[in-house]
This record gives C-alpha cells, sequence and structure tokens, in this order.
C-alpha cells in the first residue's frame, strides 16, 4: 500500500511539468493568413478581385484583420478592410469588435461587432452588425464550408449577404439587400499553402441611384480562375 502510494505521489511529481506546459500553450502566440487572387467574368467584362483575411494572438484573445475588393478597367468597384479584436466565447466561437473603412465607392467607416465560428457541419460563419460615421446601421452574414472530393480536390460552396437596415444616402442606396453573392470555389492543393481554383458564382447588387450613367452592370453570373495562397 505505502510503495503504491508512494509510486502515486512521485507520478503526480513529474506530472506537475507537463501541466505547466499545456497551460503555457493557451498563451503562446500563433497567426494564420490567407490571401486569394482572381479573375473573372461577368457580363462580357474582366474584373480583378482580392479577398485576405488572418489573425494573430493566443487561444483565447486575438486579433483578426481583413480586406476585400474589385478592381474593373482602371477604377476600383469595391475596396474595404478591417481590423477586428476577437476574444474567446465558447467552443468554436468568437465575439469581435472592431472598426471597417471602405475605400470605394464612397470612404466610409464602420463600428464593427459580431460572432465568428464553427456552425454544424462545419460551415464557416462570420455574422457582423455595423453602424456607419454617419450613423447607419447594417449587416453581413458570410458562410462557407469545405467538401473533400479527394484529399486535394475541394469543393467550397459559400454564400455572403450585406444589407442596410436604413437609407445611406452617402452610398446612393435604399434600405434593403445591398449584395448578394453565392455559387462555389472548386480548388486543387498543389500543397496546402499553395491551391489554384476555379469559382462560380451569382452576384446580385443593388444600383446606386449617384452611380456614374456609364457604369457597367457586373450583376449575375461570374467566372473565375484564381489562387489561393496561406501563411
Amino acid at each position: 500500500m505505502r510503495f503504491a502510494l508512494a509510486v502515486s505521489l512521485a507520478a503526480a511529481f513529474w506530472a506537475l511539468p507537463a501541466l505547466a506546459d499545456a497551460q503555457e500553450v493557451d498563451k503562446a502566440i500563433f497567426h494564420y493568413s490567407r490571401l486569394e487572387l482572381d479573375a473573372s467574368r461577368s457580363s462580357g467584362s474582366t474584373l480583378a478581385t482580392w479577398e485576405g483575411n488572418g489573425w494573430i494572438g493566443t487561444d483565447f484573445d486575438r486579433l483578426w484583420w481583413s480586406t476585400e475588393g474589385e478592381r474593373f478597367g482602371s477604377g476600383f468597384e469595391d475596396a474595404e478592410f478591417s481590423l477586428l479584436y476577437g476574444h474567446y466565447a465558447r467552443r468554436f466561437w468568437d465575439v469581435v469588435v472592431g472598426v471597417r473603412h471602405e475605400v470605394e465607392p464612397v470612404s466610409q467607416s464602420y463600428v464593427t461587432f459580431g460572432i465568428m465560428g464553427l456552425a454544424p457541419y462545419w460551415f464557416e460563419v462570420e455574422l457582423f452588425g455595423a453602424v456607419s460615421d454617419n450613423g447607419r446601421a447594417s449587416v453581413r452574414l458570410e458562410a462557407e464550408t469545405d467538401l473533400f472530393v479527394t484529399q486535394r480536390l475541394i469543393l467550397e460552396p459559400l454564400v455572403h449577404f450585406d444589407a442596410l437596415i436604413v437609407d445611406d444616402p452617402e452610398l446612393g442606396l435604399e434600405a434593403g439587400t445591398r449584395t448578394f453573392e453565392s455559387g462555389f470555389l472548386i480548388r486543387y492543393e498543389i500543397r496546402r499553402k499553395f491551391a489554384p481554383y476555379l469559382s462560380l458564382k451569382w452576384v446580385s447588387e443593388q444600383e446606386s441611384f449617384i452611380a456614374a450613367p456609364d457604369q457597367p452592370d457586373l450583376e449575375g453570373f461570374r467566372l473565375g480562375l484564381g489562387v489561393r495562397l496561406i501563411y
């Protein structure tokens, strides 16, 4: 009995450093970055688009960044970036708050807040509310998931919804859906950090009543070819 007790105490003693190391892991700094660049065709026009996001921090507190935009011809149709602070709320979910700034079509900033995480069936979900510097509210929902055809060939369904709660004269848009996008990407991971892809999306955008008369109509199906880079 005494021998068994001594062995148990010794095992517990040697386990203490391992437990300390496990606690230190929670404080370690990690990072992740993803960038997608592609060219797509819509209504006979060619667009260059980009979308990037990432984070740096611990398991419980992270600084998130993102940027996205479209370039048509010699000008930008849309361009924005955001910086958010995220805190672990429950398993697979973070609550976030921060700022988003639109460079195009109109320079405008937003206070942004919401949740990010994994919904059932492994959908990556981002749900945000935002209030512009002019006091106008909007909501945004993004969701995507990976369906493995093979270990390297992956089908990624996605949806993006952006809506205005009230009219926004600065943007020349009325309350309601601002943009809606749905479709899929199919990518081949030559390496996990480098994957070319083919995309097919349906995009619907509310027409701004202050848009230039010669502005192209980019609504409809978009067929794109691009590459995903992960760091």
